[in-house]
């Protein structure tokens, strides 16, 4: 697999190897913008190299290249099904810019979390041309729900929402890419199928917060 477009997905592979024996159900997809692009009260600002967004205070974690010790022990206290999960970050700790999970486990049990990933690439690329090579090389078991093109603050964003299931599993994932530059971020949200109708309007909410520096 080529590298370039990967980044901005590759951690859909991560989540299938991570969560491939939990069962989880099914639900409908109830997608809605909030527009509003301040800080919500109560909710807490997660910095990382270039870049910053905010979420609930149930969130944790935050820049790996500086809290990755922090970030593995309290994804161990949520109890040994998450061990898998604190071994793949604990491995993996240059694959994100900013890596967050909610600590309130849903009852789907799968781990919802928020990750941002950056990428050079040519300053004549444009998001669709960025956007039509990442899916097409998502595998089979991934299935595209929607693709557009939405504002984030001052950005021009590619807005992505992906259902995969494997071995049982079903989960969601709404991923947001921006093209600063040469620089690409990739914003995901990712939440078990049962979670994400509920988790949408925040992961919507947080997205417009983002800002790279």
């Amino acid at each position: 697999m080529n590298r370039r477009y990967r980044i901005a997905l590759m951690h859909l592979v991560l989540l299938v190897a991570i969560f491939g024996c939990n069962q989880l159900s099914t639900s409908e997809l109830n997608a809605t913008t909030q527009p509003s692009s301040t800080p919500i009260p109560g909710w807490e600002k997660f910095e990382g190299p270039g870049a910053e967004l905010w979420l609930p205070e149930s969130f944790e974690g935050g820049d790996l290249s500086e809290d990755l010790d922090v970030i593995v022990e309290n994804l161990r206290n949520l109890g040994p099904d998450f061990e898998p999960m604190a071994q793949m970050i604990e491995q993996n700790p240059s694959m994100y810019v900013i890596w967050v999970f909610d600590s309130e486990v849903g009852p789907s049990g799968f781990l919802t979390n928020v990750s941002v990933a950056t990428e050079r690439v040519p300053s004549a690329m444009t998001l669709d041309t960025y956007l039509d090579a990442a899916l097409g090389i998502l595998p089979d078991h991934f299935q595209v729900l929607e693709r557009g093109i939405v504002m984030l603050g001052d950005h021009e964003a590619g807005r992505v929402v992906v259902e995969f299931a494997l071995y049982g599993i079903v989960a969601k994932e709404v991923l947001y890419v921006i093209k600063d530059g040469t620089t690409i971020w990739a914003i995901t949200y990712a939440a078990g199928d049962e979670d994400f109708p509920e988790r949408l309007p925040v992961f919507e909410q947080s997205a417009l917060t983002f800002k790279p520096h």
